[in-house]
């Protein structure tokens, strides 16, 4: 994903539940990822978007782990951590969310789909 506020970076979801950034003006290399833990993603990233504005934005990102992660890109550790649930299961039943969405200048509401 093309950062809209830093168009010089590149971010991506990995497999593993990392977050990676790019800076096109440097190598190939990755110059932040986010390290395995149990503090963000443990499964794969299916969905990111940027919300919020030039002076003041997070990274979204949502997992087939049932996390909804809020992230600022400087620091690359999840600020917000929101656990989705079903509503008539029991609350170890994971939401597989594989796709995230915000309607247009909203950052409190947001749209999932999942598995």
């Amino acid at each position: 994903m093309f950062s809209e506020f830093h168009p010089t970076l590149v971010i991506g979801g990995t497999y593993s539940g990392q977050i990676v950034l790019w800076d096109m003006r440097s190598k190939s290399l990755p110059v932040l990822k986010t390290p395995l833990s149990a503090s963000g993603h443990t499964h794969p990233v299916y969905s990111m978007q940027m919300v919020g504005t030039q002076n003041a934005h997070n990274l979204i990102t949502a997992s087939t782990d049932g996390l909804i992660c809020s992230w600022q890109l400087d620091m690359l550790e999840p600020q917000e951590t929101l656990e989705l649930v079903h509503a008539e299961h029991s609350k170890t039943d994971e939401v597989s969310v594989t796709a995230l969405g915000f309607p247009d200048n909203e950052t409190a509401a947001f749209w999932v789909g999942t598995e």
